[in-house]
């Protein structure tokens, strides 16, 4: 019965870093149908191509370095926020961008309609894609984790703090020259929706304890 027990506690914690894995691919995928859709933005990819005018770095460095950058803020304030789903979407996020950008771009050249396609799907998979990682509670993503770090040393409200830091990177980005366009709308719309939807879509189907 022990041993059952282990086994089935491997079983569960395999599946919640599974889970980080997933997420943080749909997450990926999400982005990088943005950037080569060229329809606007979510709020962190605004703020990085703003940056990326003045600093010549492929993409997804620039959201590695991003990720790594406000989790070692965090890791220093308050690291009982992360935990290895944090890592793992700090540093996977970059690096399958890197590979999803590429490979998209050369489908966008033969696939009509591409940018439609990519700006309706982009806020789907990425809410779904959140959902699904922070479902997990394998610890918090970058911007995540910064949210719940500011929300304990202010008498702000979590829901004030993101909007504050979403609004804060678009206005940056766009005030170095990155574009705010239709995609940056659907995804302020329907992210935090379809992210609701999904966590209780799993809380509702997840296993009894």
């Amino acid at each position: 019965m022990i041993n059952e027990g282990k086994e089935s506690d491997v079983v569960k914690e395999s599946k919640k870093i599974g889970q980080v894995f997933l997420g943080t691919g749909l997450i990926a995928l999400a982005v990088s149908l943005l950037i080569t859709a060229h329809q606007g933005y979510d709020t962190i990819s605004t703020f990085l191509l703003g940056i990326l005018n003045f600093v010549e770095l492929p993409f997804w460095i620039a959201s590695l370095c991003f990720n790594c950058v406000v989790l070692l803020i965090v890791a220093l304030l308050g690291r009982e926020e992360l935990g290895i789903g944090s890592i793992i979407n700090g540093v996977g996020l970059g690096l399958l961008i890197g590979i999803f950008e590429p490979m998209l771009d050369k489908v966008s050249v033969h696939l009509p309609f591409y940018s439609w396609l990519a700006i309706i799907a982009a806020p789907i998979l990425f809410g779904i894609g959140a959902g699904i990682y922070v479902s997990s509670n394998k610890g918090s993503a970058a911007l995540e984790a910064l949210t719940a770090l500011i929300y304990k040393r202010t008498k702000l409200t979590q829901k004030t703090i993101r909007i504050g830091l979403d609004a804060a990177m678009v206005l940056i980005g766009f005030a170095l020259g990155a574009s705010v366009g239709l995609g940056t709308l659907l995804c302020i719309v329907f992210i935090g929706p379809i992210f609701e939807a999904t966590m209780k879509f799993l809380a509702a189907h997840a296993p009894a304890a």
